[in-house]
């Protein structure tokens, strides 16, 4: 859980070529307790700045013609150190007309000029809880895993003695005329398991974008569902292997859904990724709670989506 006190302790960095307009944000911010506040005056440093630092947060102005690189520009460097990664900017423009060309291009958020307080408070502790979460939730997914990974070290050790053990037995069988197969015989190899992901969505366009991710992998099957009853059914008959879960579903809600599948030991340990539009801080802490294996923000990021699957195959396949 993100406390006040990791918020306001969040690394800021303000990037403006007006020394009055880095002042006064750092006024604003430090009369509301942030205490970790750099500036940089100069674009061309931002993106090493952000190597080295690894902000939470760039308050990044749109417009330097002082520094030679443009806001849009500054974005397109921290891209490449951050690529499909939560990218931690909020923009600083006094031209409408920017506002969506820098959503468009990675940034969070926005803040307008003239400064107005409220406005920068807000929209600065909402995108730092966001930024903080979604690291927090990095980690929960790294962990895990690391987890899944030593099991199967450990499953992959067992399975290698267990086979060296039946290779003797066979080479004694074999040497008393008594083997089952001729030395040499080759053995066929066990064909691999297609694992099953069921995809409960109402919105045709992230149905078909999730297909299309699916296709991709010849070892994975995709059954949907457009609403959370029709979902809940599908899992209990097919037992899949994961589930993907719209929040804001037509009939009952992905928290329902989620209660339900829970309860019902035919589908109790299936994991479950909540897949939703709902991307603010207490929705994703909620969703948390509320027992989901992971949390996945609309528009779906395709690198976020499959490492969080692939992360939740592994744990199906070593609790089944």
């Amino acid at each position: 859980m993100i406390s006040s006190s990791d918020i306001l302790h969040g690394k800021i960095l303000i990037v403006d070529d007006q020394e009055a307009n880095i002042l006064l944000l750092e006024r604003m911010l430090r009369s509301a307790g942030y205490v970790s506040i750099t500036s940089a005056m100069d674009s061309n440093e931002v993106c090493e700045l952000h190597r080295k630092n690894h902000y939470d947060l760039i308050l990044l102005d749109l417009e330097m013609p002082s520094t030679g690189y443009s806001g849009f520009q500054v974005m397109e460097g921290l891209r490449e150190i951050e690529p499909g990664d939560y990218l931690p900017v909020i923009v600083i423009t006094a031209h409408p007309d920017h506002k969506l060309h820098a959503l468009q291009a990675g940034a969070r958020d926005f803040i307008s000029k003239p400064f107005e307080l409220a406005e920068v408070l807000a929209r600065v502790r909402n995108t730092l809880e966001v930024r903080l979460l979604h690291a927090e939730m990095k980690k929960h997914i790294e962990a895990l895993e690391q987890k899944v990974q030593e099991v199967e070290a450990s499953r992959d050790l067992v399975r290698r003695q267990g086979d060296g053990v039946k290779q003797a037995c066979d080479n004694n069988l074999s040497m008393e005329g008594h083997g089952a197969g001729a030395l040499g015989q080759p053995q066929v190899p066990r064909e691999a398991r297609l694992h099953t992901l069921l995809y409960v969505e109402d919105n045709p366009a992230n149905m078909k974008l999730v297909e299309q991710i699916i296709a991709r992998n010849p070892k994975m099957r995709l059954l949907t569902a457009v609403n959370g009853n029709s979902g809940i059914d599908i899992a209990r008959a097919s037992r899949p292997d994961v589930i993907l879960l719209d929040i804001n579903l037509p009939d009952i809600s992905g928290l329902e859904a989620l209660k339900i599948l829970h309860k019902d030991p035919a589908t109790a340990n299936i994991p479950v990724i909540a897949v939703s539009a709902n991307a603010m801080p207490l929705d994703i802490e909620r969703g948390m709670k509320a027992g989901f294996f992971s949390y996945i923000t609309k528009p779906i990021n395709v690198s976020e989506f499959t490492k969080a699957l692939d992360v939740a195959l592994e744990f199906a396949s070593e609790n089944r």
